[in-house]
């Protein structure tokens, strides 16, 4: 019996254009479901079907989807836009090199860094996870992050600056009390994070939900702004920053499948599964905020009285 060509045999070829290109394919198709590429012609209306469960691999793939990510935003970031899109939160705050910011969630010490590179102030970076090491030369610090139990030094940080802390679990009321017990009077904060508008949570909020690895949906709307005022906070200014992390996102995913073409080497096998599992992750919540089951918000508060 003859031998297969490598190009008859597209299992051997997952990058291949026998098979379209597994990525490619795959944001493409991501493109026509947010509606920012041409839609195939249209065909009689059906139920939408339950999305298919994925098996787990066989192995765990956090480090190499860890590294996708680092190509995606940064090393260390987790932000869609990376420094671009931190500093621009972090100038709405009045920073100076006698500062110290508080800044938790995902990524914390990598955006510390840049933050204090750029603005010259001290930072107290909280990251779920993470190792706590006091600064040496540098002006951050790192201590972890525990969202159930948050617990900050009290009294201490001028400024604060949340990136998607509830993406680690907690509640409103919790995060922002510790927020507020740490920051002196008149701090402001600047908190981003996604939020749940409601209605019975479907097969993609699940799928959704185990995508990013979260135990829980993100809070309700409401429930920042309440949290807020028992916090002690005067809220200023609340804006809806889905737009710009959408359009973020598929620019930093054109950019890799760019570079990705023009590489000589394929992925590994393990670090293609893990492409793929992270692109579907980010496609899934840009579906959803465009359908209106999430929104990404951006608040902008004082601390204006002690919590209590």
């Amino acid at each position: 019996m003859a031998r297969r060509s490598e190009a008859e045999a597209p299992e051997t070829r997952p990058w291949g254009e026998a098979r379209g290109g597994l990525i490619r394919r795959t944001i493409a198709g991501g493109a026509r479901m947010l509606g920012v590429a041409p839609r195939p012609p249209a065909v009689a209306p059906r139920a939408e079907p339950v999305p298919p469960a994925i098996a787990p691999p066989a192995a765990p793939a956090a480090l190499t989807r860890r590294a996708w990510a680092d190509r995606l935003w940064g090393e260390g970031m987790v932000l869609p836009g990376g420094a671009a899109e931190l500093l621009r939160l972090a100038a709405l705050l009045p920073l100076s090199p006698e500062a110290t910011l508080l800044l938790a969630g995902g990524g914390a010490q990598a955006a510390g860094a840049v933050v204090a590179g750029a603005r010259g102030c001290f930072v107290a970076a909280h990251e779920p996870g993470a190792a706590a090491a006091k600064p040496g030369r540098g002006r951050v610090a790192i201590e972890g992050f525990d969202a159930a139990a948050p617990a900050f030094r009290a009294g201490f940080h001028h400024h604060a600056l949340l990136l998607e802390p509830f993406r680690a679990g907690g509640t409103p009321d919790a995060l922002l009390a510790a927020a507020a017990t740490a920051l002196r009077p008149g701090g402001q904060m600047v908190l981003l994070d996604l939020v749940a508008r409601g209605g019975s949570a479907g097969p993609w909020e699940s799928r959704w939900l185990g995508a990013e690895g979260r135990a829980a949906t993100p809070p309700a709307e409401a429930a920042i702004p309440a949290a807020l005022q028992r916090a002690g906070f005067d809220l200023h200014v609340v804006e809806d920053a889905g737009r710009r992390q959408r359009d973020a996102v598929l620019e930093a995913w054109q950019a890799l499948i760019l570079a990705l073409r023009g590489e000589a080497a394929r992925p590994a096998p393990r670090d293609a599964v893990a492409l793929v599992e992270e692109a579907e992750a980010w496609l899934l919540r840009l579906r959803l905020m465009q359908e209106g089951r999430l929104r990404l918000l951006r608040w902008h508060a004082t601390m204006a009285r002690p919590p209590g």
